[in-house]
């Protein structure tokens, strides 16, 4: 399958995927809401929000493996691959023993010393750390499975995959209405189990599908493959545990200053725009292996083509949808959520804001990962995320409202945002000043005439089904009128109309009778 048409199939399996499973875990969502009720699901929350991270967090780590194995597809060294696996599986092993430890020492300290809990909750909490430390235990292990998936571009398979878990997390949801037992503790030991099954699904399909996964450990080890796979992925675990140490830390910060209800709202916020972001990070997924062997290929004028496509499409494809979120949340939530914790209308919309400048450098973080020069790159960028908790404390502190402390994480990603781009400059030689025109600038200038336009209806109408539908229609219309004469230019445009045609020849093909 030629690069262009493959990229058009994964794309459009991903974005099934993506609507399909958004729809499935904001439904589950509410039923665990409901089930938990708002004080065990912001103690939820505290404790195992990692594992509303580890999808995140297995996503991006999965790039450490995938950068080898796609540079050894994209140059042709196919001998390497099996080097590679095998010795991807040593390493996220050992990472993994490490986190398990540092979850366990860690979450118990916090939870029995630090943490707002009520008393009669402590032995629940204990109980769910355990299965989220194992949770965490079982994702990184699961790496380098995901990675070869990812190299090999097989989306329909993490398509199935992706339904079928969201199918078991539904049912889990399901079943606590039900449940006579602790309905937390379940919560957490079924949410294990789940990440388990997928494990073991993974592990059996990767195996019998790709040679280079039958391999033998100890014939295939290599201390020098080893170590160059554990400085790579050892940075790219502290960049992703810093951002994850930033979201979960600004729900240990909460709960130091409030009650587990203001935990609720950020874990409702938290959720929603896990499911916004399914959507850019969709197409993501499609283009990161293309620009990882572009690289691998020594083909440094694609990789820098497909990075800065990839930030512009990533942001559009966030913000399409945040835009009338945003303006409709109040009526959204209230539509979603039987009951809403307080703050989760502040909440969420904080976090749209930070995840949108996020989403404006996407390809450019993709393209620092594939050159493999990441140590100063995750050095500064984690440092400037972890800043969010104690600034962020220090305002709490100053008796500033909950969701302030996500107006620090925005400042802050605004920073690194900076940082991104002249470190790719320094890396590609890319001028800066042709970023900011060509990504930053005409990314604002397509969502300033759209916000303008929205903001104009809003004032007219009130709250309900017809504000919400109007807004849809105008933000939608506007906005993609925006972004194709505007945000993009003959290049992307040229990208836009490939895409639909290979898509018309696709249903037009498979409509003929022969």
């Amino acid at each position: 399958m030629q690069a262009v048409n493959r990229v058009v199939f994964n794309t459009i399996v991903t974005y099934v995927r993506a609507i399909f499973t958004a729809v499935v875990s904001l439904y589950t969502t509410r039923i665990v809401l409901n089930a938990l009720g708002a004080e065990d699901f912001g103690l939820y929350n505290v404790i195992g929000g990692v594992i509303v991270m580890l999808s995140f967090l297995n996503s991006v780590m999965t790039t450490s493996t995938q950068r080898f194995i796609s540079h050894s597809l994209g140059a042709g060294k196919q001998d390497l691959l099996k080097k590679i696996f095998a010795n991807s599986v040593i390493t996220h092993f050992l990472i993994g023993i490490i986190v398990l430890i540092c979850i366990e020492l860690v979450g118990v300290y916090f939870l029995k010393k630090k943490l707002t809990i009520n008393p009669n909750r402590v032995s629940a909490g204990l109980f769910l750390l355990h299965c989220v430390a194992l949770s965490t235990f079982i994702t990184i292990i699961s790496v380098p499975y995901d990675a070869v998936i990812v190299a090999h571009e097989n989306m329909v398979f993490i398509a199935i995959v992706n339904v079928i878990e969201s199918f078991l997390k539904l049912a889990i949801a399901v079943s606590l209405t039900y449940s006579h037992v602790d309905k937390l503790m379940l919560y957490g030991f079924l949410i294990m189990l789940c990440t388990i099954i997928i494990r073991i699904i993974k592990r059996v399909y990767t195996k019998r599908r790709y040679k280079e996964c039958d391999v033998n450990l100890k014939s295939e080890f290599d201390k020098k493959q080893i170590k160059e796979l554990s400085s790579f992925a050892g940075w790219q675990l502290f960049g992703n545990l810093a951002a994850l140490g930033r979201n979960e830390g600004i729900a240990i910060v909460l709960n130091l200053f409030f009650a587990t209800i203001v935990n609720a709202a950020y874990g409702v916020a938290n959720q929603l725009n896990g499911q916004m972001m399914f959507f850019s990070e969709s197409m993501l997924s499609a283009t990161r292996p293309q620009i990882m062997k572009s690289e691998g290929a020594s083909d440094r004028e694609r990789t820098i083509r497909l990075a800065l496509t990839a930030n512009k499409f990533a942001f559009y494809l966030f913000t399409f949808f945040a835009v009338p979120l945003f303006f409709e949340m109040p009526f959204i939530l209230k539509l979603w959520l039987k009951s809403v914790p307080t703050y989760s209308v502040e909440f969420c919309r904080s976090i749209i804001l930070l995840t949108m400048i996020s989403q404006i450098n996407q390809g450019v973080i993709t393209a620092v990962q594939a050159i493999g020069k990441i140590k100063n790159y995750q050095m500064v960028v984690g440092g400037i995320l972890l800043l969010t908790i104690p600034i962020g404390y220090v305002f709490l502190k100053n008796g500033y409202p909950p969701y302030s402390i996500i107006i620090v994480a925005f400042i802050l990603e605004c920073i690194s945002t900076l940082f991104r781009i002249f470190y790719f400059n320094h890396l590609t030689g890319y001028p800066i000043v042709s970023y900011f025109k060509n990504v930053i600038l005409n990314a604002f200038i397509c969502l300033l005439l759209t916000l303008i336009l929205v903001l104009y209806v809003k004032t007219h109408l009130e709250e309900g089904w017809l504000s919400l539908i109007t807004i849809l229609f105008v933000s939608s219309v506007s906005y993609l009128f925006s972004i194709y004469f505007i945000g993009l230019n003959d290049s992307d445009r040229k990208i836009v109309k490939d895409l639909f045609q290979s898509l018309r020849n696709k249903v037009g093909k498979k409509g003929k009778i022969y």
